[in-house]
């Protein structure tokens, strides 16, 4: 897993192609579990994104295996400059005494690259059910305060649908 990902969004015919147009990067396919026709494409190489509307992230937290199947849950937070240091105080001590609980097979902290109070933390898991169990349990307290919206909080979900390296 490289430092950096990018993410763009759109149909999956588009998408689709774009994954084929560049077969030697890790481009996943997602769909969005609220709607049939909102996709999204990761690039997980860390290079040079191939996107033409980008949005990129710097990885400041990678635990886990990547195994992109399952749910995968996207927590979106704005954190002003004086929330960002008791934030990375916070993950730092997750990383620190992270016990994964059951189902989560990946955990991510990202932070947008053109804008520094954009975070997100990236988890997947193997079922909806073991992530809402996570939502309410003391391994997610610290971060429990971010979703309101104080913090411009808005969460989405999406399903692997496919990857041309797997």
């Amino acid at each position: 897993m490289s430092g950096k990902i990018s993410a763009t969004f759109g149909t999956r015919k588009i998408l689709t192609m774009i994954q084929q147009k560049h077969a030697d990067r890790d481009l996943l396919l997602m769909q969005a579990n609220a709607t049939e026709d909102r996709y999204m494409l990761l690039d997980l190489s860390g290079e040079k994104t191939v996107f033409s509307s980008p949005v990129s992230y710097d990885v400041l937290l990678s635990k886990g295996n990547e195994d992109w199947h399952g749910m995968t849950s996207f927590i979106f937070m704005d954190l002003p400059i004086e929330e960002q240091k008791v934030f990375n105080s916070k993950f730092t001590a997750f990383r620190a005494d992270f016990e994964k609980p059951n189902g989560l097979k990946h955990f991510w902290i990202l932070r947008e690259a053109k804008n520094d109070a954009a975070f997100v933390i990236v988890t997947n898991w193997h079922s909806d059910s073991e992530y809402a169990v996570w939502l309410r349990s003391e391994s997610f307290k610290p971060f429990a305060k971010y979703l309101t919206p104080d913090f411009d909080y808005h969460e989405s979900r999406y399903a692997f649908v496919r990857s041309l390296k797997s």
